[in-house]
């Protein structure tokens, strides 16, 4: 009985392997290239500093634990998020303007392009869409459909909540062009996106794609993989340059000198998006505490801060407004200009920043 039990669970595990959602690794050309990037060392990416996954007395068992039982009684809200309608398709504004999606995605409009940021309008983050964590109620309320012409896709790197297969797979035989980190070019052509139509970055490379806008790609201090191999594609964030702005795009990133470097080299910004959620002592190099967020943004000589990456998924273990109370605190403290907008909301470069405390919702007791 033992025996058939193990085998059924191989058997089930190598056919999940198979789903195209898991992507495919480098190979060939891409590889050689990836070989040859300074960041690649001992067959995977590297970030600038050591940065395990996991803190120093962590283990896997420890994390499946308190992820089975440890998670705070608001890991999710118990009443739908608020969000704004609004109509994508019609004329843009004169200004930048981004429009929130949760999590990680939005959409930039900027000198008559459309730009998506990490689009994931599936239900749940996960190679299959009956596991993994399902977004919050209020929050799945914008779809492709909903969007304009997309010209252009970037993606700051391939895990699940940020380079979602059931969104990426629509735009097979569009004109949409993608820029992504080295190396995730692989997964998009598995899925039927025109090699003809990827732009890989490695940090500090930069293309001018876009017309009109200069795109550099920077480091992030994080990692990559969509199965049990990591470091195969790389992780990044970018700055994104037109005449009149300069808006830093985050991705993911644990608090480190980079932020520093990147502010010296292109700052000031009139926009820094950074993660602020998803972050546990459990894993403090790969995600930053929200002080950490404002910190960065400081570093980054940003003139208002964008915090992100909370309040639509529970990857983490907080309550699901932790994030956006803390940050919000400290940069009250260090006198940070924050803008919070609500999904569908926009925010308009400069002055249309909108900073409603929308999170103030009934919690458990």
């Amino acid at each position: 009985m033992l025996i058939s039990l193990i085998i059924f669970f191989a058997i089930a595990v190598f056919l999940i392997l198979q789903l195209k959602s898991f992507g495919k690794e480098p190979t060939g050309a891409r590889l050689e290239r990836i070989r040859k990037s300074p960041n690649y060392r001992n067959g995977s990416f590297q970030n600038l500093t050591k940065t395990p996954v996991n803190a120093e007395n962590s283990s896997f068992t420890k994390i499946l634990v308190m992820f089975m039982f440890g998670k705070d009684k608001n890991a999710e809200p118990i009443v739908p998020l608020p969000s704004v309608r609004t109509n994508l398709k019609g004329p843009p504004q004169t200004q930048p303007t981004i429009t929130y999606f949760g999590h990680s995605s939005y959409l930039i409009q900027i000198d008559g392009k459309n730009i998506l940021m990490d689009p994931v309008f599936c239900e749940r983050t996960s190679p299959v869409q009956f596991l993994g964590s399902k977004n919050f109620e209020g929050t799945h309320v914008y779809g492709l459909v909903d969007m304009p012409r997309i010209d252009f896709v970037f993606l700051s790197h391939d895990h699940y909540d940020h380079m979602d297969y059931e969104t990426l797979r629509e735009f097979t035989g569009r004109e949409t062009r993608f820029v992504v980190p080295l190396g995730a070019g692989e997964h998009l052509e598995y899925w039927g996106i025109s090699p003809a139509h990827i732009t890989e970055l490695d940090w500090w490379e930069e293309t001018s794609v876009v017309p009109g806008l200069k795109i550099t790609s920077t480091p992030a201090r994080h990692f990559s993989g969509r199965n049990f191999n990591r470091g195969k594609s790389l992780w990044t964030s970018y700055v994104m340059q037109s005449d009149s702005y300069r808006i830093f795009l985050g991705g993911d990133s644990g608090y480190e000198k980079h932020f520093a470097e990147i502010g010296s080299k292109f700052g000031p910004f009139d926009l820094a998006i950074l993660e602020c959620g998803q972050y546990n002592e459990m894993w403090p190099y790969i995600h930053m505490m929200p002080e950490e967020t404002a910190q960065a943004s400081v570093d980054l000589r940003a003139k208002v801060l964008w915090p992100v990456h909370w309040g639509k998924f529970a990857l983490g273990m907080h309550a699901w407004n932790e994030p956006i109370i803390r940050v919000s605190k400290k940069a009250e403290e260090m006198g940070i200009k924050l803008t919070t907008p609500r999904i569908g909301e926009q925010i308009v470069l400069p002055n249309t920043l909108p900073d409603q405390k929308w999170w103030e919702l009934p919690m458990k007791e």
